[in-house]
């Protein structure tokens, strides 16, 4: 982005108030936990992320369960009201089967024998995240100064002018990366999700959304209209059928356990 694209001094001003303001840290998560949270609160609100997580946690048994369910059906979990359910459940799931995929179990325990530029490397490459997702997790996990920016931040700085009308979710996570000191990159976030928490844009931008494999299969790699996923902060997904009801085979929670899943924080085993 150049630097006409961004209104320096508007931008600092929100910066300098938001640090100043900002609500104290929150307790830490293990790396997994973040990462599940993560994909629940982006372009959501606090609260209704929050409720979203306790619903999956008391509907599964561990991560390898969460890992082997139909996005339709954590979509299903999360209720046809919540914002981009399918798409976001999606994303989810291919991110949780490439974790599963590099690491032959569910957690991200590795990643705390790396360095912070590894970190952030690794948590890009996984397949379905997005910046918002990657960088909440190297952020509030491993110290890592990384923005996390979704839709809902990048639409509410160009309505206060801060940043021009072709900013991009990308463009606008390196400008803060730029212009935020590292050690006010904490508050900043803690900030901007408690500013913009009661904020919804009227209109959410238009864009094309390519059918995932794991809700339905391809038509012919071509991609489906839609006017309510955001751009470069869900991935995308075909829509599930409200109230879709969960079908697993018999004795798939058992086999998950067997593949080395971490237990839900707040499920009891039984």
């Amino acid at each position: 982005m150049t630097k006409t694209q961004v209104k320096s001094d508007v931008l600092k001003k929100i910066i300098t108030r938001w640090v100043r303001h900002a609500p104290p840290e929150n307790p830490k998560m293990e790396p997994l936990v973040r990462l599940v949270h993560a994909f629940l609160e982006y372009d959501a609100e606090i609260s209704r992320a929050q409720s979203a997580e306790q619903r999956l946690v008391s509907s599964m048994v561990d991560y390898n369960e969460l890992r082997v369910t139909p996005a339709i059906e954590l979509a299903a979990i999360l209720g046809v009201r919540y914002a981009f359910a399918e798409a976001r459940c999606s994303a989810l799931h291919r991110t949780l089967q490439a974790i599963f995929e590099r690491e032959k179990q569910m957690n991200l325990e590795s990643l705390h024998q790396m360095h912070k530029p590894e970190i952030r490397r690794y948590l890009k490459s996984l397949a379905g995240i997005n910046p918002y997702v990657e960088a909440a997790v190297a952020l509030d996990c491993f110290g890592v100064p990384a923005a996390p920016v979704d839709m809902k931040l990048l639409l509410w700085l160009k309505n206060k002018q801060a940043v021009a009308e072709e900013c991009t979710v990308l463009e606008l996570q390196q400008v803060l990366e730029r212009h935020i000191r590292a050690p006010q990159m904490g508050m900043f976030f803690r900030a901007s999700r408690k500013e913009l928490d009661d904020w919804m844009p009227k209109v959410w931008p238009a864009t094309a959304r390519i059918p995932s494999p794991v809700l339905a299969p391809p038509k012919d790699g071509t991609g489906v209209a839609s006017v309510k996923t955001p751009p470069e902060s869900a991935e995308s997904a075909a829509a599930p059928a409200p109230g879709a009801k969960a079908h697993r085979k018999k004795g798939q929670g058992a086999a998950s356990e067997k593949a080395g899943g971490g237990q839900l924080k707040g499920k009891t085993k039984h």
